[in-house]
């Protein structure tokens, strides 16, 4: 995985997600238990656990898929948990497991399914957006012809690297923020949207910087530029949709002293009466 890490910009966020799973687990640390009470039920599924990651690691080397080697980390490490910890360690630990799910690199032939709609998508609302700002633009295939240039909309400029970081931060943002479990919902199904719309952004500036300005200025600048600062602006996109989504359902403040109950209500009277 480090390789792929180290050669692969799709994935070079792999070396982060290992320490936000441990800050993770610091930030729950109200959960662990020094002297926890380990179960026969907990060691037992602990132990299934390892043996599934085993089993995982057996297929992925000799039927060669790449993907359930490193997948089989995750039972793995939860399986020794539950099995040192029981539940609750289990608990304690769980969300940091999951969330290293994002530091394992995709298969090839599945790189290649996202990217390519990726690509599709991006090419179509780019060329759409560029027209409605008065810009003749024209879509073929994955290449968005203007006036004098053209833009190749090629797999490193599908977004999917964009999708992937983005992806790991709105579910990393979900197990941190005190939300109810809708609102963390929404936000992690909107992530894709706002990827989309990120990329198309960029195409979108990369092709104004073309028609407006130098080829060689809207390669070097703007377009490496806006590749840039499109996460901030994914990550400005989140805050407010997590801002209005916190405005929607206001929660009422009930007065502790006031008291709606038959029961307070008959002693008042008989109060007022003595």
């Amino acid at each position: 995985m480090g390789q792929r890490w180290l050669s692969e910009p799709d994935y070079s966020h792999g070396f982060v997600v290992p320490l936000f799973s441990i800050f993770l687990l610091w930030r729950r640390k109200e959960l662990l238990t020094l002297t926890p009470t380990v179960s026969p039920s907990a060691v037992l599924t602990g132990c299934l656990l390892v043996v599934l990651a085993g089993l995982m690691r057996w297929v992925g080397i000799y039927q060669q898929f790449d993907l359930l080697g490193p997948a089989s980390l995750l039972p793995a490490l939860m399986g020794v948990c539950l099995v040192i910890g029981g539940w609750s360690w289990g608990k304690w630990c769980w969300p940091a497991v999951f969330f290293l799910l994002f530091m394992i690199p995709l298969p090839g032939f599945i790189s290649g399914q996202l990217s390519h709609p990726l690509q599709r998508i991006g090419t179509i609302l780019s060329t759409f957006s560029l027209q409605t700002l008065g810009i003749p633009a024209i879509a073929r295939g994955n290449v968005i012809y203007l006036t004098e240039a053209r833009i190749g909309v090629v797999e490193a400029c599908s977004g999917l690297r964009m999708l992937n970081v983005f992806f790991a931060i709105t579910i990393g943002a979900s197990l941190i923020l005190k939300r109810p479990l809708w609102e963390r919902a929404v936000l992690v199904l909107s992530a894709p949207l706002i990827g989309v719309v990120t990329n198309v952004m960029r195409i979108t500036i990369t092709g104004i910087a073309h028609e407006f300005f130098s080829r060689e200025l809207a390669d070097h600048l703007f377009h490496d530029l806006a590749g840039l600062l499109m996460m901030p602006i994914a990550i400005g996109l989140l805050i407010v949709e997590a801002w209005l989504l916190k405005r929607l359902w206001l929660e009422e403040e009930v007065d502790a002293k006031v008291d709606l109950g038959f029961g307070d209500r008959k002693r008042l009277h008989a109060s007022e009466a003595t």
